[in-house]
């Protein structure tokens, strides 16, 4: 039977578009054994959703830029009465991917199956993409637990202990403006080969951290700040012109843009319902690293 679920999910990405975490080396061979006896479970299952159409195991479409276009591409983000569940949508209400905080570790999971759906394929130990956070909460870091430059290789010649592919870093601040307190950001992405396909920040590869300072001539890297809003004395808030939405007074609004020119909106999240945020975004954002970037919102008050 043909693969109509994970069908649907390419023919959706097509019209944008141009996992097993690490362990440690020390970690017993009991470990590794149940964790070889999980995967082979999971291939029988992965077998069986495809006849269904219902496997969703491509990562990568998750992590190539959308492509170019003048407008921003609409989705929207779910939220979860306690906050601590997220659902991606396209904004057609086509579900996408899920996140799940844990505050205790200080970790975000990112994962390609709803575990309200689809209960025998999804993990909670085992996202496709894991975000943290420091203990400030001013500094954030998404990547990718199994790295395009180094899946192939033997588990221990893999970047897992140096740190793992980075998909995005972001750093927030605060600053006055008018009577208010404006909450910002800067992000830094990796870059895009000319030929559209995005660099892979893998360590081994010798670029360092994706949080270190970057060269204005550098095309290996992305460095994006958000637009500073303005001051509204007749409403006493601060305030963004959301071109396309009709958005409700939020402190985890924003609108982002690549720091030599943030006034132009590459990204852009702003409440529209209670529980419920729109989260725009075009070329060069992926999928993982819109959504991402715009949890790292949580504690902003």
């Amino acid at each position: 039977m043909a693969n109509q679920g994970e069908g649907r999910l390419r023919s959706w990405f097509s019209s944008f578009l141009g996992s097993s975490p690490s362990r440690p080396s020390s970690e017993s061979k009991t470990c590794s054994d149940d964790d070889d006896r999980w995967e082979r479970e999971r291939a029988f299952d992965i077998a069986d959703t495809l006849e269904n159409g219902m496997a969703r195991e491509i990562v990568t479409e998750f992590t190539h830029p959308l492509r170019r276009a003048k407008r921003l591409w609409k989705f929207h983000v779910a939220r979860s009465e306690d906050n601590l569940h997220y659902r991606l949508f396209s904004h057609s209400g086509d579900f996408l991917m899920y996140a799940r905080v844990n505050v205790d570790v200080r970790q975000v999971g990112f994962f390609l199956y709803d575990p309200e759906d689809n209960d025998k394929l999804f993990n909670c130990a085992k996202p496709a993409f894991s975000m943290s956070w420091s203990e400030d909460k001013t500094q954030w870091s998404i990547v990718q637990e199994r790295c395009e430059n180094c899946q192939f290789s033997p588990k221990h010649l893999t970047c897992t202990c140096y740190g793992k592919q980075q998909i995005a870093w972001i750093q927030h601040h605060k600053e006055p403006v008018g009577d208010g307190i404006f909450n910002g950001m800067e992000v830094q992405v990796p870059g895009l080969h000319q030929d559209g396909s995005q660099v892979i920040w893998c360590p081994l590869t010798g670029r360092g951290d994706l949080s270190e300072p970057i060269d204005v001539d550098c095309h290996e890297a992305h460095h994006m700040l958000t637009k500073q809003p303005s001051w509204n004395e007749q409403i006493q808030s601060l305030v963004l012109d959301f071109k396309g939405r009709k958005i409700l007074a939020s402190a985890k609004n924003f609108q982002l843009g690549l720091s030599h020119n943030p006034d132009h909106v590459l990204c852009q999240f702003g409440k529209i319902a209670p529980q419920t945020f729109g989260l725009d975004f075009k070329y060069p954002f992926s999928a993982i690293q819109a959504f991402g970037i715009s949890l790292t919102t949580i504690f902003w008050t």
